[in-house]
């Protein structure tokens, strides 16, 4: 049951890197990456879980940890202070602390860019801008949906320039889609994966491409807006200097310009029949397997803090 529960989660996590999801429709697409996600965080969790609560109760972890150099070297280390015992309580409690500083970096990253984000729009505003947007100083091309519990769309003085009326439009509404579909939560979600994840080869790689995924979404959004394609391709090259995407700013040059541009200009349809309802069956088993595993984590915390709380012999042995 372990094994094949272990293969599952493996296949779930390797699916989205092995499949060709550029065509893919951005919503399953952008479900695959953010089930690989969170199961590469869970996988950082279990073993966390694992090592501080169920490694110290085996056999083999027993027998190589209660050792004392005393023991070994009577006369050269008496007064060492270091044994088995505390190699080993060191081990255990070894994942815990790298996972808790790792979410606490990028907890304290992600509240850093929201601060800026904040003195941004707030210091730098010149104005009201067209659309309900704020314009702010600067020569570059940006648009910005900026912000994560009161989002608002920001366009740079360089922008209002540079942009004609169609590109300006179709940026402006590519905005409105991050804000209206809540991306920014999404990308939250994907820094707590990262943060949990982030000893898994890959894992910058997936969040990158889940990052993809929402701009995607975004451009399909300001396309339903009956925007020109041709113009929301210019306005993404124009921007493509721009501040790269995150949660607090999801900007209009964001991830993969190139590609996204291809995109829009091909005007290729997206992958249908067959291939697509498979890669919708996929999401939706992932999303079932990582629902599961998240309801399991308390009962396994619960049966591990039992385990440990069982005595364990504490003699020494040369």
């Amino acid at each position: 049951m372990i094994v094949a529960l272990a293969a599952a989660v493996i296949g779930a996590i390797a699916l989205p890197h092995a499949l060709r999801l550029e065509r893919a429709a951005p919503l399953t697409a952008g479900a695959l990456w953010a089930v690989a996600l969170g199961l590469r965080g869970l996988t950082g969790v279990f073993v966390a879980i694992y090592v501080i609560f169920y490694l110290p109760a085996t056999e083999l972890f027993t027998a190589l940890t209660h050792w004392c150099w005393h023991a070994i070297l009577p006369l050269a280390t008496t007064h060492l202070g270091l044994s088995g015992h505390g190699v080993g309580d060191a081990i255990a409690v070894l994942p815990g602390v790298l996972l808790a500083g790792s979410v606490a970096s990028i907890a304290f990253g992600v509240s850093r860019s929201a601060r800026a984000v904040s003195r941004l729009v707030r210091s730098g505003a010149l104005g009201a801008g067209p659309g309900g947007s704020v314009i702010v100083g600067g020569p570059d091309v940006l648009l910005a949906a900026a912000g994560i519990s009161r989002p608002r769309i920001v366009v740079s003085a360089g922008a209002l320039l540079i942009l004609d009326d169609d590109e300006l439009a179709a940026g402006l509404d590519h905005e409105r889609g991050h804000i209206a579909r809540r991306h920014r939560f999404v990308l939250l979600y994907a820094e707590l994966c990262r943060a949990l994840g982030r000893f898994l080869p890959g894992t910058n790689a997936a969040v990158l491409e889940l990052g993809f995924q929402l701009e995607r979404d975004a451009d399909a959004w300001a396309l339903s807006r009956r925007n020109d394609r041709y113009a929301l391709a210019s306005a993404i090259c124009k921007a493509a200097v721009g501040l790269q995407g995150s949660p607090a700013l999801a900007s209009l040059g964001g991830a993969q310009v190139r590609t996204r541009v291809d995109q829009l200009v091909d005007e290729s349809r997206p992958t249908t029949g067959w291939r697509a309802r498979g890669m919708n069956l996929a999401a939706v088993l992932g999303a079932a397997l990582l629902l599961g595993l998240v309801a399991a984590v308390p009962p396994t915390v619960a049966a591990g803090s039992k385990a440990a709380s069982m005595p364990t012999p504490s003699h020494c042995r040369g």
